[in-house]
């Protein structure tokens, strides 16, 4: 017996809408915290990166990690947080990874509302939906992520807190806000963003603009990343009722993304439209806390080879147009009791794709790259929390249904000359004469059009966290989890050589498998926390084991049409095809302060991870190198300031089947410093690479620009020496 996501997802969205508009009066006798199924059960080793408007001191400085308010997106944030890095393909296009995974791999959210990128290469990443001054914060589960921090938590997760409107309960109208003004040098980078909260009675209303640009970059040597420059325009509302049982809100934010540079990617950023819109809210359920939330978003995105970066040659002229189109919900119930603490919840998303690659100049050519593909995922999940004498518990599991479609696929290259061979002899790759791509591209369109493209996936996971606390001054943490991913619609989908690979980006066409399996990951971590009112440290070590782990591999005998196709369109004579293959991961990251007075605080941050093939002798691709951050502080009661110095080694274990290119080690020295006129006035400056030392991020990415300073297929360098400057004014 087969059952479908869809119907099941539309009748719980229809509920939870119609529920919407009655949940604010519907249970007056009784009282409700908001969030309060969350705070029932307290998730264990949460780390929390704070938005920098706050003020800080040494006094309530706990956090080691924070967040610039004018990035231009809020990938970043992550680089000071232990076993997290990123992959950067471009200014606005920071996948997030943890731990040597990344992409899909880790569930990405705001304000609990999965964001699903329209584009098939991960230009319009989920970091990058939100504009920095409208986060409160950010949280990133540390060691084995609970599950009920969203579906794909494979790779850990992470969760967007956006700013919400506020009602200050008062019949008088209240009208506060942020305006924040900010200039980098390098780049000649400029941000203005405003936020304004309208509060009367129980009624608030949050409103938001934002306005980021910047030119393209400058190594340390002085030569030109070409391009880098990015244009952000974003906007919004939130607006919300907080009654004394229940709260009801509603956002909207709108995202426009014009002409920014991906040098990493075959192509630039021509634009991405996005409206994103979600209804939320909580009340009581009987005696139970619920929590709700109904969400939607409709991006359009465009990109191409032309526009930004030289292309000498009109007919290899390309423009993709992607669209994604996603309605979402989450609905989670949560209780205490002598037992411990219960929480319960439903949550999914139904995400529909579309991308067709056109030349501006020969009107009849067209590659419908993805075609009414349907990528709908449903979860149910149970978690419970108990503390018994020393130790707390926390245990959930759940179940997960992934299905996937795809419509037909067309080319206009299967009309372009005259067949030169049958097709059985381009399968069997014993033809003496070459075919034609005419003749590739029909076998390669019609054997995907005549599969079975509907795919569906049922998988559990299971999370188990424990947290005993040894003494006074030492805690234990263990964790062990089974972990599942469905493949993402690219590895599934991806009938011709093609980048579109979710921002992989090795320079490597690729093809997709209909018949791929989920990836299962068992994994164990263990950590100790040691601190004292003058020092903290907190070592963790871990270890996970990935079965069907999704890999690019070689084209085989039964893919020689792709094969020929990717040799023919690009010149790549190492396509790659998406493929289960057996991986590890293991490693370790520590974090810690110690305040050597009232004054001074020394911080650190060190992560390793190695990524292996357990199936052949090779390395995974794209994996961060040893690396961390150290970093020294001073406070008074109106200065902060800060010195770090960030260090990489050396990356040696590459992967040989994505061709991947050793990095070498490198120490930037950065500073900043911060000064609190008033309660309303906050300045922020410093200087990045101090020193303008001249290095390259592993995780940059290689040149994929023809015609700029940067040698084609050398590997990205990093930004040089860049001040930047930033005020907050508070009213």
């Amino acid at each position: 017996m087969t059952f479908s996501i869809k119907p099941i997802v539309l009748a719980i969205s229809s509920l939870l809408l119609s529920n919407s508009f009655c949940s604010a009066n519907a249970f007056a006798n009784n009282t409700v915290a908001p969030n309060a199924s969350e705070a029932n059960i307290d998730d264990i080793e949460v780390i929390t990166i704070t938005n920098q408007r706050h003020r800080l001191g040494i006094e309530n400085n706990e956090s080691y990690a924070q967040g610039k308010t004018t990035e231009p997106d809020l990938a970043r944030w992550l680089m000071s947080v232990p076993g997290a890095n990123v992959n950067r393909n471009g200014p606005v296009t920071g996948i997030a990874q943890y731990r040597g995974l990344y992409g899909d791999r880790i569930s990405t959210t705001l304000d609990g509302q999965a964001v699903i990128g329209a584009g098939p290469n991960a230009m319009d990443t989920p970091l990058s939906y939100s504009t920095p001054l409208i986060v409160e914060s950010m949280t990133v589960y540390r060691g084995i992520a609970p599950v009920s921090a969203g579906i794909n938590t494979i790779g850990g997760a992470i969760d967007v807190k956006m700013r919400k409107a506020e009602s200050h309960n008062s019949d008088k109208l209240a009208v506060d806000g942020d305006l924040q003004v900010g200039a980098r040098s390098n780049n000649e980078a400029q941000t203005l963003s405003s936020v304004v909260n309208i509060a009367k009675g129980n009624l608030g209303g949050l409103f938001y603009a934002n306005l980021q640009d910047g030119n393209s970059m400058e190594s340390g040597d002085g030569k030109k990343i070409s391009p880098t420059v990015y244009a952000k325009r974003q906007l919004g509302a939130d607006l919300r009722y907080v009654g004394a049982t229940s709260e009801t809100g509603f956002s909207y934010h709108y995202t426009d993304t014009q002409d920014s540079g991906t040098p990493a990617l075959p192509m630039d950023i021509e634009y991405i439209f996005s409206h994103r819109a979600s209804l939320d809210g909580n009340f009581m359920l009987a005696d139970w806390q619920a929590d709700w939330l109904l969400g939607y978003t409709d991006a359009d995105h465009g990109m191409t080879n032309f526009d930004m970066r030289l292309n000498s040659n009109p007919e290899k002229y390309r423009r993709n147009n992607a669209t994604g189109i996603t309605t979402n919900f989450k609905f989670t119930v949560g209780k205490a009791f002598s037992f411990g603490g219960l929480s319960f919840g439903l949550d999914g998303y139904l995400a529909e794709h579309d991308s067709v690659i056109t030349n501006p100049n020969n009107a009849m050519f067209e590659v419908v790259n993805f075609n009414d593909v349907e990528d709908n995922r449903l979860g149910l999940f149970a978690q419970w929390q108990q503390t018994y004498s020393e130790t707390k518990i926390q245990l959930g599991a759940r179940l997960k249904r992934a299905e996937s479609d795809a419509g037909e696929v067309a080319t206009s290259m299967a009309m372009m000359m005259p067949m030169a061979s049958t097709m059985n002899t381009i399968n069997s790759g014993m033809s003496s004469t070459m075919p034609s791509m005419a003749d590739l591209a029909k076998n390669l369109r019609d054997n995907f059009n005549h599969s079975d493209r509907s795919v569906a996936d049922t998988n559990v996971d299971i999370a188990l966290s424990t947290e005993t606390q040894l003494s006074t001054e030492l805690s234990l943490y263990m964790g062990l989890g089974l972990k599942n991913r469905a493949p993402s619609y690219q590895e599934l989908y991806l009938w011709t050589p093609m980048e579109s690979t979710g921002g992989l980006a090795d320079g490597n066409t690729y093809i997709g498998d209909i018949n791929l399996k989920s990836e299962t990951a068992y994994q164990a971590d263990i950590g100790f926390t040691y601190q004292t009112p003058k020092a903290m440290i907190a070592p963790h070590v871990f270890y996970q084991n990935i079965d069907n782990y999704i890999q690019g591999t070689p084209l085989g005998m039964s893919d020689m049409s792709a094969k020929m196709m990717a040799q023919m369109m690009s010149g790549d004579n190492n396509p790659l095809k998406f493929t289960n293959v057996d991986a590890k991961l293991y490693g370790a990251d520590v974090n810690g302060h110690y305040y050597v007075n009232d004054h001074i605080q020394l911080s650190a941050v060190v992560s390793y991870v190695r990524g292996e093939r357990r199936d052949i002798n090779d390395n995974l691709y794209r994996i961060a190198p040893l690396n961390g951050q150290i970093s020294a502080s001073y406070f008074t009661e109106n200065w902060s300031a800060n010195l770090a110095l960030v260090i990489a080694s050396a990356q040696k274990d590459v992967s040989l089947t994505n061709l991947e290119k050793v990095s070498a080690g490198y120490g930037v020295v950065n500073i900043d410093a911060q000064y609190y006129v008033n309660n309303e006035l906050t300045l922020r400056f410093g200087i990045d690479n101090l020193l303008d030392k001249e290095y390259q991020n592993h995780l940059g990415g290689y040149n994929r620009v023809k015609g700029s300073e940067i040698t084609l297929m050398d590997r990205l360098p990093a930004e040089g020496t860049s001040g930047w400057a930033e005020m907050t004014y508070s009213f």
